[in-house]
């Protein structure tokens, strides 16, 4: 099942057509997210992120099921019943015919815009608008692999990061986990592979621990204070570089 993650930005305008922005987060099995996003002139917030499905079921693969996440619920009805009102009527149509003619099952369902993947169409919507420079999700498409047998004290990481001119660069890393520290052995692993993470990359993290991957997620989880600060650190730090983050499997 592929999804995708959707928002809009919408700026009314004393005169002339309102700004707006689009923005869409798309999720495939085992592969790295694409953002996609574009201005465009619009009459109203809905049009923006009506838009955005659209667009969303244009880069979407064909004849594959699709769900659209957003936390719009007027768009939610108009994909649910195919039809809107006059504002939205030829859009809405637009994006059913577009579904029906690729062959793609759509469906969209809420979610707040808390979530990582909802934050991130948000961001790319706001940029759209403001008419920033365009991201490329190509150049920034990471994987980290990490080869760590517990209890043993030695692990290795394999990164292989795709550039935009379809070159490939390979990183080998041996990293040494000490014994004595209050942080797990997979956790020490783990923020020594994002410590080779570049700014602005999406990272496909495959193989890390179960015990990493939920103390990345929920740092409180950690009996020791240190182990708290220390990974609140590293969060706050890949958010600065606005890195994003995808586990994929366990070791």
């Amino acid at each position: 099942m592929n999804h995708a993650f959707v928002d809009a930005s919408w700026q009314e305008q004393l005169s002339g057509p309102d700004l707006g922005g689009w923005g869409a987060v798309l999720l495939l099995p085992g592969e790295l997210p694409r953002w996609l996003q574009g201005p465009l002139r619009t009459p109203d917030n809905n049009a923006a992120e009506l838009q955005a499905v659209l667009e969303t079921v244009r880069a979407a693969p064909a004849n594959e099921a699709l769900t659209v996440w957003t936390d719009n619920q007027t768009v939610i009805g108009l994909i649910a019943r195919g039809r809107g009102p006059y504002l939205l009527s030829d859009l809405t149509h637009e994006v059913h015919a577009l579904a029906q003619q690729r062959g793609i099952a759509l469906s969209a369902r809420y979610t707040p815009r808390t979530g990582r993947h909802m934050l991130t169409a948000h961001q790319l919507a706001n940029e759209a608008r403001r008419g920033e420079r365009p991201r490329d999700p190509v150049t920034a498409q990471t994987e980290l692999l990490i080869d760590h047998r517990s209890p043993l004290a030695q692990a290795r990481i394999s990164l292989r990061r795709r550039g935009g001119s379809g070159q490939v660069e390979t990183v080998t890393r041996e990293v040494l986990t000490d014994p004595h520290s209050d942080i797990p052995p997979s956790v020490q692993v783990l923020l020594a592979a994002l410590q080779l993470a570049q700014p602005g990359e999406s990272l496909l993290i495959r193989r890390a621990s179960r015990i990493a991957q939920a103390l990345w997620h929920k740092p409180e989880r950690a009996l020791r204070p240190a182990v708290n600060a220390t990974l609140i650190e590293a969060r706050q730090r890949a958010s600065g570089q606005g890195l994003e983050i995808l586990f994929l499997g366990t070791d």
